[in-house]
């Protein structure tokens, strides 16, 4: 059963400031979408944020986007991503947690096959959080990167993290959390085998943001705590390719539709 979810947000753009800020935003090249984190110390390694007076260690923060587009007109039109180590045309990795000892990079951009004389005519932007079914239970060995990332697989039957985050408490390293969202319900003879058919929840979330026309520089902001709104880290371990009836995978699910984790900058 497809149950593919989706989501818009609601933004507010002031044009006077971005106007003002016009002189000094470097230029970019068109279809470039930087992805901040907000609500987050990122000066610190590993990141840390502040969750209902606690403090919390960003050990882990990835996900995938597939199946880009924009609105113009009225009508949407599909876009490509460039191919990149951490893109193919079709998937992008976003991958925020580089490692404190600076041997392993992270990604925070989108890169769009679209120019930015194209980008201006669009009033909306939209991608799902996730993979479609062929590239989800394909077989990680032979993909191309970022879809052979071992650390963002789960099982072939079940496929890939389409979002992972994983934290710990500082004050109690051994307190963790997770959230691992993915498809579930899928059939097949074996964690080894891919299914033959979509899964009972395959967990996409499709995300569609307002865009307003003429502007180019779009930069998205992310809110890990916004994403975790009413869920209490130290009184469960997290949920991790759970059923959406599951009390916290549910309320992280209607986080993910209904309140403003991800927004334009």
């Amino acid at each position: 059963m497809r149950n593919t979810v989706v989501r818009s947000a609601v933004i507010c753009t002031l044009l006077s400031a971005l106007a003002a800020c016009d002189n000094i935003i470097p230029n970019r090249e068109g279809g470039t979408i930087p992805v901040h984190l907000k609500h987050v110390d990122t000066g610190t390694c590993p990141m840390t944020m502040t969750i209902n007076n606690n403090k919390w260690a960003i050990d882990y923060l990835a996900m995938y986007a597939s199946n880009p587009a924009i609105r113009i007109d009225g009508k949407w039109q599909p876009l490509k991503f460039k191919q990149t180590d951490w893109q193919t045309p079709d998937i992008a990795l976003l991958k925020f947690h580089p490692s404190c000892d600076g041997k392993k990079e992270g990604n925070t951009r989108l890169q769009l096959e679209a120019s930015a004389e194209l980008m201006q005519l669009a009033t909306n932007f939209r991608f799902t959080i996730g993979l479609p079914f062929e590239e989800n239970h394909a077989n990680p060995l032979t993909q191309p990167s970022p879809l052979n990332d071992s650390s963002m697989f789960w099982s072939w039957q079940t496929g890939h993290k389409f979002l992972r985050l994983d934290v710990h408490n500082p004050a109690a390293p051994n307190q963790t959390w997770s959230y691992h969202l993915g498809s579930i319900g899928c059939d097949s003879e074996s964690a080894m085998r891919p299914p033959e058919k979509s899964c009972t929840f395959t967990n996409r979330v499709e995300m569609i943001l307002p865009m307003t026309q003429l502007d180019s520089d779009l930069d998205l902001a992310l809110s890990v705590p916004v994403m975790l709104a009413q869920v209490s880290l130290p009184d469960t371990d997290g949920c991790m390719f759970e059923s959406p009836d599951d009390p916290v995978c549910n309320q992280l699910l209607r986080n993910l539709l209904h309140r403003p984790w991800l927004d334009w900058d």
